[in-house]
C-alpha cells in the first residue's frame, strides 16, 4: 500500500523553482514559452509548495506510526510485602513500522535485595520482535486513519497538475492570439502606407476629391490600427503575467508560418492522424488520469484488507541473555531466557462490512470519474479535430480569395492611373482586399486556437516539462 501511495509522488517534478532572467535577444516560440511558464509562473509555484506541504503532512502522519526511538531509558523500583526489593534500569532503542511490526533491543541491569536475598546483581541484553501473523486489520486501521492526509495529497496533486496545464495554456493562448494579430496590425500599416503613396503621387489623375476620399480611408485605417495597438498591448501584458517576466518584445515572437503545401505544416499531426492514435497519446500524457488510477488501486487495497480482516493474529518473540549474574559475591552461570506470545482477536464484522461497502463505493466513484474523463478527452479530440480540419478548409478558400482580390486591386490601380477607373471602384477593391486579408489572419488565429486546445487536451506540455511518470 505504501509503495502504491508513493508512486503518486513520482508524477511530480521536485526541481526547485527560481526566478529566471530572460535574455533580451530570446525568440519566443511554443516550446520555450511552456518551459519558462512552468519554471516561473507564481500560481504554479504556489500549487507546487501546497503539494509539498501535503507530502510532508502525509509523511508526518506515517512517521507517527513508524517512529525510531534511538534511546529509551526505563528505570523501575519494586517492593513486595515480604520486604524484598528490586530495581531495574533498561536502556535501548525501538523501531516501529506502518503495518504494526516492531523491533526493540536493550541492555539492562537488575538488582535484588531484602530478607530472602541478601543481594543479587544481573546484567542482561534483551530483544523483542512483534509482527502481524495472519492479519490485515492493523494495517487497515492505520490506512483508514490516514485517509484525510491521503485525500489531501491527491487533491493537491491534482490541483498542481491543473495549475500547470491551465497557466501554460493561458500563456500559449496569448502567444497564439498575438502572432496573427501582429500580422493584422502590420498589414494594416502596410495598407495605410499604400494610401499615403497615393497622396505623395503628383499624378494629375488624382483630383482633390480623390485625395479627400483617400484621406477618409486613411482615417478609417488609423482608427483600426489604434484599436489593434490596444489589443496587442493587452495581450502582451497578459502573456508577461502568465510567464512571469518583466517584458516581452513583440518583435521577438516567432511568427508561425502556415503553408499547407509544405510537408509537416503546423497542425498537420492533428489533421492527418486518426482519432484513436491521438486519444491513446492523450491518455499516455494525461497525468491527472494516472493519479485517478492510483486512487482507485488504493481503494481496492482497502477493500482487500477489509475482506481478509476477520481475524487479527499478532505474534511476539523475544529473549533475554544474562551475561553477568552475581549472587552474594558469587558469580553464577550465564543463561538465556526466550519468550513468545500471541494475540488473537476476532474483528467486528459490522465494522468490516462498512469498510468494504465504503471501499466499493470509492472504487465505483473513481471508475465512473475515469470513464467520464476518458469520454470527455475523446469527445474534445473529435470536436477539436473536426473544427481544425474545417478551419484549414476555410483558410485555403480565403487564401484563394485573397489572391484574387490582390489581382483585382492591382488591375484597378493600374486602370486608375491610366484614367480609365474611378476612385470609388479602386477604394472598394482596396477595402475588399483589406477585409479579406484581415479575415484570413483571423481564421489563422482560430486555427492556432484549435491547436492550442488540442495540445491542452492531449497533455503535450508534459512531454516538454518534467512532470511525468
Amino acid at each position: 500500500m505504501k509503495k502504491t501511495i508513493l508512486l503518486t509522488l513520482l508524477f511530480i517534478n521536485t526541481a526547485v523553482f527560481s526566478q529566471i532572467q530572460i535574455d533580451t535577444s530570446l525568440v519566443f516560440y511554443p516550446e520555450n514559452i511552456i518551459t519558462i511558464t512552468f519554471n516561473n509562473n507564481d500560481r504554479i509555484k504556489a500549487a507546487y509548495y501546497e503539494l509539498e506541504a501535503a507530502k510532508y503532512n502525509f509523511k508526518l502522519f506515517e512517521s507517527e506510526y513508524t517512529q525510531f526511538n534511538p534511546l529509551i531509558v526505563a528505570p523501575r523500583m519494586t517492593m513486595n510485602s515480604a520486604g524484598d526489593y528490586s530495581s531495574d534500569v533498561i536502556a535501548g532503542m525501538q523501531k516501529e513500522f506502518f503495518n504494526g511490526t516492531s523491533i526493540s533491543t536493550a541492555i539492562g541491569n537488575n538488582n535484588e535485595w531484602g530478607n530472602n536475598t541478601d543481594w543479587r546483581n544481573i546484567n542482561f541484553i534483551e530483544t523483542e520482535i512483534g509482527f502481524p501473523l495472519f492479519s490485515s486489520s492493523r494495517t487497515l486501521e492505520r490506512i483508514i486513519k490516514r485517509t484525510f492526509e491521503e485525500n489531501e495529497l491527491y487533491t493537491k496533486n491534482l490541483d498542481y497538475v491543473d495549475a500547470v496545464r491551465t497557466n501554460i495554456k493561458e500563456a500559449l493562448e496569448q502567444y497564439y492570439d498575438l502572432v496573427p494579430r501582429i500580422k493584422i496590425y502590420e498589414s494594416l500599416k502596410t495598407y495605410r502606407q499604400e494610401l499615403y503613396s497615393f497622396l505623395e503621387n503628383d499624378s494629375s489623375v488624382i483630383s482633390k476629391t480623390d485625395r479627400e476620399q483617400i484621406e477618409g480611408e486613411i482615417t478609417i485605417l488609423n482608427s483600426s490600427i489604434t484599436g489593434w495597438e490596444i489589443t496587442l498591448y493587452s495581450l502582451q501584458l497578459k502573456m508577461q503575467l502568465f510567464m512571469n517576466v518583466e517584458n516581452i518584445d513583440l518583435d521577438k515572437l516567432m511568427k508561425i508560418k502556415i503553408d499547407f503545401s509544405e510537408s509537416n505544416y503546423f497542425g498537420e499531426y492533428y489533421i492527418t492522424e486518426n482519432v484513436d492514435t491521438i486519444f491513446k497519446k492523450a491518455l499516455k500524457n494525461d497525468t491527472e488520469f494516472k493519479v485517478l488510477g492510483i486512487i482507485k488501486r488504493n481503494a481496492e487495497e482497502k477493500k482487500r484488507l477489509a475482506e481478509k480482516g476477520k481475524w487479527d493474529i499478532y505474534a511476539t518473540v523475544g529473549g533475554r541473555y544474562n551475561y553477568y549474574d552475581l549472587l552474594e559475591k558469587e558469580r553464577q552461570d550465564n543463561f538465556l531466557i526466550a519468550d513468545a506470545g500471541i494475540k488473537i482477536k476476532i474483528n467486528d464484522r459490522k465494522s468490516l462490512r462498512n469498510t468494504i461497502a465504503k471501499a466499493e463505493a470509492d472504487i465505483k466513484a473513481i471508475e465512473y470519474t475515469i470513464m467520464d474523463r476518458r469520454k470527455l478527452i475523446q469527445s474534445d479530440i473529435l470536436q477539436l479535430k473536426d473544427a481544425l480540419t474545417k478551419k484549414k478548409e476555410q483558410l485555403i478558400s480565403t487564401s484563394e480569395s485573397l489572391i484574387q482580390w490582390e489581382k483585382i486591386y492591382a488591375a484597378k490601380k493600374k486602370l486608375y492611373f491610366e484614367g480609365s477607373e474611378s476612385i470609388d471602384n479602386l477604394m472598394q477593391a482596396f477595402r475588399s482586399l483589406v477585409l479579406t486579408k484581415t479575415s484570413f489572419l483571423e481564421l489563422e488565429n482560430n486555427y492556432l486556437d484549435r491547436i492550442r486546445d488540442l495540445d491542452y487536451v492531449c497533455g503535450e506540455y508534459f512531454t516538454i516539462i518534467n512532470i511525468q511518470n
